[in-house]
């Protein structure tokens, strides 16, 4: 029962935040996909895949809010594993001014594991997302969060905008 009312909650949030960054003008690109896969070496090393949506809060930040799930090896076991991040990042080139950009970020990743008490990490990244390619724009994502963590990213977003 309280999995779901998070559940509610973070779906509430994404779409106010959605129609929040709708509301603010053409400048503003609409929300959009998110899809990754990430490395993440902890306690114990993990791979875990995700997706998300990326709602643009203005012209230069993104609030991203992604969920994964994959295999972590502890002791000689695989088991399965998730987490979901709300980050926020500030890109130093919203426009697609030149192929490859950089942006910085932070926020808050809660890992799940089955078993082991649910409690929020602090997460700092640092992007360089490259050229777009057909409607994907690939990156590659490194920071701490839970450990070192190295991802590699294909978000969706317009033709003009990061």
């Amino acid at each position: 029962m309280r999995l779901n009312a998070r559940r509610a909650v973070f779906v509430f949030a994404l779409v106010s935040l959605a129609r929040v960054a709708r509301a603010q003008g053409s400048l503003t690109p609409p929300p959009y996909g998110e899809f990754r896969v990430d490395a993440i070496d902890g306690r114990h090393p993990s791979v875990q895949a995700g997706a998300g949506l990326t709602v643009p809060m203005g012209i230069y930040v993104r609030l991203t809010a992604t969920g994964g799930i994959g295999p972590e090896w502890r002791d000689s076991q695989t088991l399965v594993t998730g987490r979901t991040d709300v980050i926020a990042r500030f890109l130093l080139d919203p426009f697609r001014q030149t192929p490859v950009a950089l942006s910085m970020g932070g926020g808050v990743s809660v890992p799940y594991e089955r078993g082991v008490r649910v409690r929020p990490l602090l997460t700092a990244v640092i992007d360089i997302e490259g050229r777009r390619r057909g409607r994907v724009t690939p990156a590659i994502q490194v920071g701490l969060g839970g450990g070192a963590r190295l991802g590699i990213a294909l978000r969706t977003s317009v033709r003009n905008r990061r």
